[in-house]
């Protein structure tokens, strides 16, 4: 028996407890009684009178959320990403999960300092010749700094929380542990695929966990950006890694406290690079909420967090653009076959489904463009095929979340005007010349890149495949001797066996009768000369396979 597998699912199971405590506690039990009602189940069961009186005014969506808050940050963050699936929650669930704030205790001063010296391998005195004690502020996967280089630059430092890494696994395999007894009991569970969404979430916060990834995401973006005059903040390379984010400090006051004479100008420019940048490249802010969007005294507007960057494939973009140039020209009855692409839908569709279409095209195809809403009808799409029992791209949902977002921040700016009339100066051209066309260029202008690239390390990539190849021929070579022998030793093996057959009953009558007949002495000097010839004629036998 492994006694630390043993002590492993000890552990296990003491944290399944303690979260169907909690569970319980808010009056989400019922969800959990029938399932460990089983024998198997019974070291699981908690004592029902233990739970406290739960207020029932509040609805399931509510008492959820109360759930996730009591455990934690892990909780918190994978109750913001299915916050984004209104393909696999109801519209309450959505509301109230939206509300989650990833806020939690800062760590301290100590524990900063020790991961960036441990990390960049300098005392942290011999790389910032100032660095704030107290964090700009704090959440679940780490805290911000603000810092000055020994250089002179101002810059933002983020570090990493102690043992997230090791939290964030360890919650994963609780809920993963959970739903997989779960979804075998609540059909809605199984249909989910709660395992694989739980994957998909244990992946996205592993990026997330990931410095290095994050700071890639910030560089590349900052090269996107830079075309619609968008900035990113610029990363300090050699003081970064895995667990520690230094980047440049951008002076900017938030995007929701700007003078409202200007605010037309400069949400009409975020949305505009925002499609630009979208539909050229397929990348995208995914965590576009006020506080990550800056103005600086130049009115240039700047983007900051890169923890969160989303991606659309070049078959969904031409899809969306397909859509979005139906709405503009006022033919939203003509996007249909282009909404069933994009959510994977054959020909053959259910009833309800084209209602439901038929719903969306009469609620938004009258509408005059200053109140149509891109986000609200992405979610109603997703709606839908939550209702189909469709599973979409998480990045679809990231993408309809942080327009909703940025729909909500330029009703605020310009309310007169909704997010697509302040895109018209991004799409009007497009659309007398052909979306599509634009798309395609922009893909060939990619793929030119990517093969000049490849032609540019084609000698370093020629060495390494001719290389690969003698290895290839060589191993191959190898194989084939190796078989050869072994079909040999086969062979070889095979003789001796039939031999061997041949002559055991000759030998066995041999010492029968000699043991009768003849004298000790004659008999063994016989037997001697025999083994002798047996040895001899199995030696010609090697001699032959060896050749």
């Amino acid at each position: 028996m492994n006694i630390f597998g043993f002590r492993k699912k000890y552990r296990l199971i003491n944290r399944v407890r303690t979260v169907l405590r909690i569970f319980i506690k808010h009056g989400l039990g019922y969800f959990f009684y029938k399932i460990f009602k089983e024998p198997g189940l019974r070291i699981l069961r908690l004592n029902r009178a233990q739970v406290k009186e739960v207020n029932h005014h509040h609805s399931v969506a509510q008492r959820l959320c109360a759930v996730i808050e009591e455990l934690g940050p892990t909780y918190i963050k994978i109750g913001q990403f299915f916050s984004t699936r209104a393909d696999i929650l109801p519209e309450d669930f959505l509301e109230e999960l939206s509300k989650l704030q990833d806020s939690v205790a800062p760590f301290s001063f100590e524990e900063v300092k020790n991961t960036i010296e441990t990390d960049l391998g300098k005392k942290i005195n011999e790389i910032f010749s100032e660095f704030s004690m107290q964090p700009m502020f704090s959440a679940s996967i780490g805290q911000v700094h603000l810092a000055r280089l020994i250089s002179g630059q101002e810059c933002v430092v983020k570090v990493r929380r102690p043992n997230v890494e090791k939290i964030v696994s360890d919650d994963i395999e609780v809920l993963t542990e959970i739903s997989n007894i779960a979804s075998k009991h609540i059909l809605e569970l199984k249909q989910w695929n709660i395992s694989g969404l739980l994957e998909e979430v244990g992946k996205h916060l592993t990026k997330q966990m990931d410095f290095v990834y994050e700071a890639a995401m910030m560089g590349k973006m900052r090269v996107f950006y830079e075309k619609v005059n968008i900035k990113v903040p610029q990363v300090y390379w050699e003081y970064t890694s895995k667990r520690v984010l230094t980047m440049e400090k951008i002076d900017g006051t938030k995007i929701l406290e700007i003078l409202p004479e200007s605010s037309n100008n400069i949400s009409q420019h975020i949305v505009k690079g925002l499609f630009q940048i979208l539909f050229e490249t397929g990348y995208f802010h995914a965590d576009l909420h006020p506080g990550n969007i800056l103005v600086t005294n130049g009115k240039e507007v700047a983007f900051v967090d890169f923890g969160l960057v989303g991606y659309l494939s070049f078959e969904k973009r031409k899809l969306l653009a397909q859509i979005i140039a139906g709405i503009l020209k006022g033919n939203l009855s003509e996007v249909l076959p282009y909404i069933k692409k994009f959510f994977g839908i054959s020909q053959k569709v259910p009833e309800t489904f084209e209602k439901d279409i038929s719903f969306i095209v009469d609620k938004y195809g009258s509408l005059p463009l200053k109140r149509i809403h891109l986000g609200n009808i992405i979610y109603d799409l997703m709606r839908i095929a939550r209702r189909l029992n469709i599973r979409l791209d998480s990045d679809v949902g990231l993408l309809a979340k942080n327009l909703m977002s940025l729909e909500s921040i330029c009703s605020r700016l310009s309310p007169a005007e909704s997010m697509l009339d302040l895109s018209k100066s991004y799409w009007e051209p497009l659309l007398n010349k052909g979306i599509f066309q634009h798309l395609w260029l922009e893909e060939f202008k990619n793929a030119i890149v990517s093969y000049r690239n490849m032609v540019m390390e084609f000698p370093s990539n020629w060495e390494e495949f001719m290389r690969i190849n003698r290895e290839r021929i060589e191993t191959e070579q190898k194989i084939a001797i190796r078989l050869d022998r072994y079909t040999k030793s086969l062979q070889h093996a095979g003789t001796k066996i039939s031999i061997s057959i041949v002559v055991l009953p000759v030998i066995t009558i041999a010492i029968i009768y000699g043991i009768n007949n003849l004298l000790p002495g004659v008999f063994l000097t016989l037997l001697l000369g025999f083994i002798i010839l047996i040895g001899a004629l199995f030696k010609l036998i090697d001699g032959r396979y060896d050749e």
